[in-house]
């Protein structure tokens, strides 16, 4: 008689816990996905496609340090790509006066220049306008209160201009920083202790 093999009422337990294990590492991808920079992301895009995404950071970055070398702006302008996103940093010493907020007249047509190119990106990205100063205090009777103020103020000018250039003001955001940002020390090698200063009186765009 030939004997029955014994059935395994367990099996099915088997593939039960292959499909939660499955579901676990996918909402473990969302989670990950959902905490990564936009850098990060366009990043693991380049490596895996082995081509630059159309309109990403980086290709921002390439069209603004184009039109940067073709104005002779190097003074004024700097980029650089970091995990919070595309930072376009103007230098507050030659763009303001010291201690005002107003941007020089003569610097308000370059300024404009500049910001212009991030409005055909504006539907994608968001943008904070980030204002910084150095450590000096400002001077009794100066027209603003304090560094924080002057930050802010700065920011508030930049802002207006980039919404002029045709961003929609629900993707900016102002943000003042007074002097409690320091640049890394790799940016200031070789400086002065004036240039120094100069080169922390900034405003900054972020593109994220």
């Amino acid at each position: 008689m030939r004997r029955r093999q014994p059935q395994h009422a367990e099996g099915w337990l088997v593939s039960y816990s292959d499909l939660i294990t499955n579901l676990l590492l996918f909402f473990v991808v969302l989670v990950t996905a959902s905490n990564m920079s936009t850098t990060k992301m366009q990043q693991i895009a380049k490596n895996v496609s082995g081509a630059e995404m159309p309109q990403s950071l980086e290709s921002i970055r390439k069209e603004i340090e184009k039109k940067i070398e073709e104005k002779q702006l190097e003074g004024m302008l700097r980029t650089d790509i970091k995990d919070e996103g595309l930072e376009l940093s103007m230098n507050s010493g030659i763009v303001f006066l010291s201690g005002d907020a107003r941007i020089q007249p003569s610097m308000e047509d370059k300024v404009v220049s500049m910001l212009e190119l991030l409005a055909p990106y504006s539907a994608r990205y968001h943008f904070a306008v980030e204002g910084h100063t150095d450590s000096q205090p400002l001077t009794k009777g100066a027209r603003y209160e304090s560094n924080w103020d002057l930050s802010a103020a700065r920011a508030i000018e930049v802002r207006k201009r980039l919404s002029a250039a045709g961003v929609d003001d629900k993707r900016i955001r102002v943000e003042g920083y007074a002097d409690t940002m320091a640049l890394p020390e790799d940016q200031l090698t070789g400086l002065n202790e004036d240039e120094r200063r100069a080169r922390h009186r900034r405003v900054v765009v972020r593109v994220y």
